[in-house]
């Protein structure tokens, strides 16, 4: 039997969790003051990030089933689950989808233990590529035409002499002045 492992950040796991309905959200959540947390020790890893964890009740999703919960809600692509469909939308109770992106690595081994049963592996489909032939003129130089520098003008270069001098004798007064006070 293959290791379940984490998978990458576009990969969702999903289990069904044989639990009360009621004990889905403390078993999702880590415990803010013990740092308990049922669904990472469940899962047999060390580390878990919350916020990469999904919890539902199959009986919630009136009208859109768990199947379209993942295609449709998480982004699963619906031609990876077309054989597991009727088998997900016959689930009950609760259920727990968990992203490659809450653990540490991608190459972690699972292992889930009770009250968690591993119900099927997919993955996110690739974004697709929004690359469009750039019209602008700068787009269209090639090589290494670079735009020349703009020189500064003389009358540019005078009018910052005069500020940098101004800003001196600004700071001169300013001392003189504290020290004659």
């Amino acid at each position: 039997m293959t290791p379940l492992l984490s998978g990458d950040h576009d990969t969702i796991h999903l289990f069904a969790l044989e639990l009360p309905e009621d004990e889905l959200w403390s078993f999702v959540t880590e415990d803010p003051e013990t740092g308990e947390f049922a669904l990472r020790d469940a899962l047999g890893v060390e580390s878990l990030d919350e916020s990469q964890v999904e919890g539902a009740v199959t009986e919630d999703l009136h009208g859109i089933g768990l199947s379209g919960f993942l295609t449709e809600g998480i982004g699963v692509d619906e031609a990876l689950i077309s054989d597991d469909r009727a088998r997900i939308d016959a689930l009950s109770g609760g259920v727990v989808i968990v992203k490659g992106g809450a653990f540490a690595s991608s190459d972690i081994a699972l292992h889930s233990r009770p009250p968690l049963r591993h119900v099927g592996t997919y993955r996110l489909p690739d974004a697709p590529s929004t690359l469009e032939q750039l019209t602008s003129e700068s787009a269209r130089r090639t090589g290494g035409e670079t735009a020349e520098p703009v020189a500064a003008s003389p009358q540019s270069n005078r009018l910052t002499r005069r500020l940098i001098v101004a800003i001196v004798v600004l700071i001169v007064l300013g001392l003189l002045v504290g020290v004659l006070a």
